[in-house]
């Protein structure tokens, strides 16, 4: 059992644009990173954050699981891993592991790449118990692209991007392992439900669709979502996409993110619908929702305009805070903004210290409030959107 206290690194600070208070919850000058925003990386009760960080100055230096109050204070280390990761994974930039979050906020999931175990860590101890391996299943040099969960049948699914795009099937209970032939890259799992979500890619010819890389550049319209079961059938249209990153909106069945270029939205999708613009202004990047579906935050780029905060009720949006991060493609070189699951703690990433660091916004009732009545930053950002 680990569980190793360290002196807190939080740097607080108050947007001087915006009035809310940002908590840098790590500052000691090592590549910190929270969970993919794609998932909660806020236990239920908005109390902890769960980031990943080197332990050493080094290019392949360990990846470890850290825990820390949403205040910045009682940062604690969960795990002391010895292993110098996958060169393959270091050279894509992915040596980090790969880590989600049970929604409870007690257990952590995790995958370090070049070990091909499945961990699951206990938030409170730091306890870790090795719930299975898919050794027989994984190439040497592979690299796991995300890990996804479905709370509904306990099941972890695991997508390596390299060699091939090749999907893993992992039964918490029993650590069985299956490898699943699906036509297409698995996207999403369902909150509510055992389905899962695929991005089907309908231009490449046949021996081009296991790569990733070509995979994900073909676009023009040509990919699609689908709801399947856990085994990749029963296959049912969701729609077309639009997206330049998205996530299931929370515990819902639709869809959200951000439009490619030259689109400046935020779509939603509903199952079997067409795509609709919830809002538009500036380029919206990389979006997260909270799990009851009311709130999306989103970073922005091409200019860099901070998060925003959107109600997806109403489409109206302002801006929460300015991460200053370079938009370069460093581990924080984009904020990846995630929402807790009540939406009141907003979590990313800036390398604005030169140095990725993870950052925590905390979203007053005030705030959230006057982004529902539609409130505007300023006066002439509603002329600014509407020349747009």
């Amino acid at each position: 059992m680990l569980r190793r206290p360290y002196a807190s690194e939080r740097i607080q600070r108050v947007d001087p644009e915006t009035g809310i208070k940002v908590v840098q919850l790590t500052s000691y000058p090592l590549p910190a990173v929270h969970l993919n925003y794609n998932w909660p990386s806020v236990s239920p009760d908005g109390r902890r954050v769960i980031l990943m960080s080197q332990r050493y100055a080094g290019r392949r230096a360990p990846w470890d699981l850290f825990r820390v109050d949403t205040d910045g204070l009682n940062l604690f280390q969960l795990t002391e891993r010895t292993d110098t990761g996958n060169p393959v994974a270091q050279a894509a930039k992915q040596n980090a592991p790969v880590c989600i979050m049970n929604p409870d906020g007690r257990t952590l999931y995790a995958v370090w790449h070049g070990d091909p175990h499945v961990y699951a860590v206990d938030v409170e101890t730091g306890n870790i118990e090795t719930l299975g391996s898919f050794s027989r299943f994984a190439p040497d040099g592979a690299v796991i692209q995300h890990m996804l969960y479905s709370p509904t049948s306990d099941r972890l699914f695991i997508v390596l991007r390299h060699p091939r795009i090749t999907t893993y099937r992992f039964d918490i209970a029993t650590g069985e392992v299956a490898e699943l032939d699906l036509d297409g890259l698995l996207w999403a799992c369902y909150a509510e439900k055992p389905r899962i979500v695929l991005m089907k890619q309908n231009a490449l010819p046949k021996e081009k669709l296991a790569d990733y890389v070509s995979f994900v550049r073909e676009t023009g319209g040509t990919r699609t979502f689908w709801d399947c079961n856990e085994d990749g059938g029963d296959a049912r249209l969701i729609g077309r996409d639009v997206f330049a990153h998205g996530t299931l909106l929370g515990r819902t069945e639709r869809l959200q993110g951000c439009g490619n270029p030259p689109e400046r939205c935020i779509w939603i999708l509903e199952p079997g619908g067409e795509p609709r613009r919830l809002c538009s202004g500036p380029y919206f990047w990389h979006s997260g929702a909270s799990f009851d579906g009311e709130w999306i935050i989103a970073d922005t780029n091409w200019p860099d305009r901070g998060l925003q905060l959107i109600h997806v009720g109403t489409g109206h949006f302002r801006t929460l805070c300015h991460p200053r991060a370079t938009l370069d493609h460093t581990p924080a070189g984009h904020p990846h903004p995630a929402l807790s699951q009540d939406g009141r703690v907003a979590v990313f990433g800036s390398d604005r210290t030169g140095i990725s660091q993870v950052y925590a916004a905390h979203i007053t009732d005030e705030f959230r409030q006057s982004v529902i009545a539609g409130e505007l930053d300023r006066p002439r950002d509603k002329w600014w959107i509407s020349k747009r």
